[in-house]
């Protein structure tokens, strides 16, 4: 019985080390083929919307305690969207 226990915790345990080192291998793999697949260039008028739409969230944030500073925001964020008219 002692022989078959110690016999299963081995196998238990080297494949346990199996698996962990498949996976350490495959996810750095994965996440590398992730990172270097290109995206397509945004136009202008793209991003100046992401990078007013991200304005926009920090004026959101200060809304409640400095509400005049979150309108400068807003407005710098609607006209830096409008110089692509």
């Amino acid at each position: 019985m002692t022989t078959t226990t110690l016999h299963y915790e081995i196998e238990r345990n080297r494949f346990a080390n199996l698996l962990l080192a498949a996976l350490g291998a495959a996810v750095p793999a994965t996440l590398a083929n992730l990172l270097r697949r290109e995206t397509p260039p945004l136009s202008e008028g793209d991003k100046a919307g992401r990078e007013a739409e991200a304005v926009r969230e920090l004026a959101r944030s200060y809304v409640k305690t400095d509400p005049g500073f979150a309108a400068d925001l807003f407005a710098a964020a609607a006209r830096h969207e409008g110089y692509d008219d």
